[in-house]
């Protein structure tokens, strides 16, 4: 007789409860395997209305706001567009965690009749779907992130993210939760629960890590707008590995009240949540209209830093009177970008300068340094806190996440106070020198200004079979740095131009075992990050 009680029972009966809440006539008589269909991003049209497509892919998520609060669109129709094209894309790609559409419906239709009988919308967001990675804790939902042994309990209205509570009452309607890895701490989409997320622009390919799931579904087009976190890669990877666009904040600008998190304390290098869309006046609809509820008088971490106007007033004339410079990164002298990515970053030099733009080549203190910080943070308590919550149900580490964490306790040494007093100073002084060379630019500027901003890859990859995701470090260090920094979609891989380079002299064994997996088949829809 089974163990009712085993993980692997556990993990069988939520998935029969998510397949029993995808709705019977949204499902797909035939599901093709990735080699039958590697490239989804076209197939799915064909199971959609022509009212659905237009809904999911002929509107900006500000476009869709201006048409549900004028009553042009019904939140009923568009969340029931959006759910529908969730389902097929969870059912080609593996991306949903929970699915939310029964209450999102009703919600939807609440807001209809609101609509009607007050002639105006409810707030900014009204009727707008929003989809949200695993980690944001919603009322009547689980929040596991990705561990079995947090499945079972169900949110409440106190336990809610307040951000979350704040996206409801400015009018959005959250439909679905997204797919994590175990722990979050993993740079590729894999739990034992839901299982992997793949790449919808080549299923045999990664999504990327942790917010894998959530860029899945966004570059499906299965969400118009949603938020991820990000502490060392996981929102800005996934977007660049999808097409799509990403923002992680500096600590403090977005509330990350009662967002779920695992080895929670750990602030040395701290996570952040940011909005993933499809395009940048998508993400600045959502961070403003979170910044509009004033999540500092809520949340004690939040910087009381209202959106500025004028300060973005300032950057739109500098954008205009052609008086911006750029530093160009094109490797970080720890891993050499594949010649995809490469040609990524040229072609947006190029563009800049032919644009009327200043470019300079940005060569700051070693990233090699940042990567270390950023991995003695992940690995300060050996795995202890990732450890006694696996053995907690008794599943074992994916192996996404023992590639890093070992198969059990024992795999990384234990850190001391003293261990985690040295690296939060060599993140201090890392930070110091990194700002006194930002600002040394000045002196190789038309403007006399330091560099405004950096162009840089988002990874060295465009993508990478499961379980070959190994670096984070181009996106690690920013998180270090605690910058702002975003993540948009450039260009595709072309396979007559971006040949594989057999002379490339590697810099060591990382270096080498990344290159090589140039040599994988190049998919031509697979996007390019920068």
């Amino acid at each position: 007789m089974a163990d009712t009680n085993s993980w692997q029972s556990i993990t069988q009966r939520k998935r029969d409860t998510l397949d029993a809440l995808l709705p019977a006539d949204f499902r797909l008589k035939h599901v093709p395997s990735a080699e039958e269909q590697k490239d989804v991003t076209q197939y799915i049209q064909q199971f959609l209305s022509t009212s659905e497509l237009d809904i999911t892919e002929n509107h900006s998520a500000a476009a869709l706001v201006d048409k549900l609060a004028t009553g042009a669109l019904s939140a009923t129709d568009v969340t029931r567009a959006f759910c529908h094209r969730a389902t097929i894309a969870h059912q080609l790609v593996n991306c949903l965690s929970e699915v939310l559409f029964s209450q999102a419906l009703a919600r939807a239709q609440e807001l209809d009749e609101y609509l009607r009988v007050n002639g105006k919308p409810v707030g900014p967001l009204h009727g707008l779907p929003i989809s949200l990675k695993d980690q944001f804790r919603v009322k009547d939902a689980e929040t596991s992130v990705g561990y079995v042994a947090w499945l079972g309990k169900v949110e409440t209205e106190e336990t809610e993210s307040w951000v979350v509570k704040a996206l409801k009452d400015m009018g959005a309607i959250v439909f679905a939760k997204t797919n994590v890895p175990t722990s979050l701490m993993c740079i590729e989409t894999n739990n034992n629960i839901v299982g992997y997320t793949t790449n919808p622009h080549n299923r045999l390919l990664s999504s990327g890590g942790s917010s894998g799931g959530e860029a899945a579904l966004l570059s499906l087009r299965g969400s118009i707008l949603g938020l991820g976190s990000d502490v060392g890669a996981s929102i800005r990877l996934p977007c660049a590995f999808t097409g799509i666009s990403g923002l992680k904040p500096s600590h403090g600008r977005l509330p990350y009240l009662n967002v779920a998190n695992s080895m929670e304390g750990h602030d040395t290098v701290p996570s952040v949540i940011g909005p993933m869309g499809h395009t940048i006046s998508d993400l600045r609809l959502i961070t403003q209209s979170i910044l509009s509820s004033q999540p500092w008088l809520h949340d004690p971490k939040v910087i009381h830093l209202p959106w500025r106007v004028d300060t973005e007033d300032e950057v739109r004339q500098s954008v205009a009177s052609k008086t911006l410079t750029f530093g160009v990164l094109r490797t970080d002298g720890v891993i050499q970008p594949h010649p995809p990515v490469t040609r990524a970053i040229n072609e947006t030099v190029q563009a800049l300068k032919a644009a009327g733009y200043e470019v300079i080549e940005w060569t700051p203190p070693p990233h090699a340094e940042a990567f270390q910080i950023l991995w003695n943070a992940f690995a300060a308590d050996g795995g202890i806190d990732i450890h006694k919550t696996l053995q907690q149900s008794g599943e074992p580490p994916v192996p996404q996440l023992s590639v890093s964490y070992g198969e059990a306790l024992g795999h990384l040494p234990v850190g001391t106070v003293n261990d985690l007093w040295a690296n939060q100073r060599a993140k201090y002084d890392y930070q110091a020198r990194y700002l006194s060379y930002w600002n040394s630019t000045a002196d190789q500027t038309r403007s006399g200004r330091p560099v405004d901003a950096i162009i840089a890859p988002a990874t060295p990859t465009a993508s990478h079979k499961p379980s070959d995701g190994i670096y984070p470090g181009y996106t690690g260090v920013y998180n270090v740095l605690d910058f702002s920094a975003a993540v948009i979609p450039v260009t595709k891989v072309d396979r007559a131009v971006d040949a594989r380079i057999d002379d490339y002299n590697p810099s060591g064994d990382f270096d080498s075992a990344i290159w090589k997996q140039c040599m994988y088949p190049i998919s031509k829809s697979v996007y390019c990050p920068c």
